[in-house]
């Protein structure tokens, strides 16, 4: 189980604490005194809480398929201009290997740079000097200080070279794309008014659903508390998509991949 659904299981046991209060209350009436709830009540606020944790789930999942989508990119991108470079230039082996752990070393350093890993950024296969403060820039400006040497050479001819560019190019897109998703989170008023419908929605829930369920209302209101706030602690962390948690990217995986895979390529 995530740690959003364990969170979310921790969170309904007061609910559930909470919500026995009602049945306390309808067999002695005198000892809780509390207002009439009605369904009418309970209904409208249901509405009102769906829509507004259907639009919160809705815009964290986008958020987390726009990341995967990027990083999917950033593997092609990666295969491609190992592929090209393979193919198209004429440097010797030890040259093609600078590149081959540039573009490697990019996507690891694009990982520590979305967590602000600075720690992790001296473990690449590049130096990287300490005076750099955007370690994914450096490398983009390096592979393409490798490409034009290369071109200047001769051992790149000038058509192949913009097909080699379309690819470099996109490794800061996509990492603009990255810092863009990272840095722009939900509305804070929109969390904040969200989290207060549900709240409002558990405490008057058992008390429109008593008169009707008697004891079934704490195991009714639990699954119900379960399913909501799972949904809002699934979103909050879906909404920051480059952290470590089950529920986020697998950056490991992903840059693994892309080491595997330049690196297969450039050996062939």
């Amino acid at each position: 189980m995530t740690f959003a659904l364990r969170r979310a299981w921790l969170l309904t046991i007061p609910v559930a604490l909470y919500s026995s209060a009602a049945y306390v209350r309808l067999q002695y009436p005198r000892l809780i005194d509390v207002p009439d709830v009605t369904l009418p009540l309970e209904a409208v606020l249901t509405f009102a809480m769906g829509m507004l944790i259907l639009f919160r789930i809705n815009r964290a999942y986008e958020r987390w398929w726009e990341a995967r989508t990027l990083w999917g990119g950033l593997v092609n991108v990666s295969r491609n201009l190992a592929v090209k470079a393979r193919q198209f230039v004429s440097a010797d082996r030890s040259e093609l290997d600078q590149l081959r752990d540039l573009i490697i070393s990019f996507s690891y350093a694009l990982k520590n740079h979305l967590r602000n890993d600075r720690h992790a950024m001296h473990t690449l296969s590049v130096k990287v000097p300490e005076t750099v403060d955007h370690v994914p820039n450096f490398l983009v400006s390096q592979i393409y200080g490798k490409l034009k040497k290369w071109n200047r050479e001769g051992q790149l001819e000038p058509e192949e070279f913009w097909a080699v560019d379309r690819e470099a190019r996109m490794f800061l897109e996509i990492c603009g794309a990255c810092e863009r998703i990272k840095s722009t989170l939900m509305s804070r008023s929109w969390r904040i008014v969200t989290r207060q419908c549900i709240i409002l929605y558990l405490l008057l829930t058992p008390w429109a659903l008593v008169e009707k369920f008697g004891y079934w209302t704490v195991p009714v209101t639990v699954v119900g508390a379960y399913f909501i706030i799972a949904g809002e602690a699934i979103a909050h962390y879906v909404e920051e998509p480059f952290g470590i948690r089950e529920d986020h990217l697998d950056l490991d995986g992903l840059c693994s991949k892309i080491d595997t895979s330049v690196k297969e390529i450039c050996a062939t």
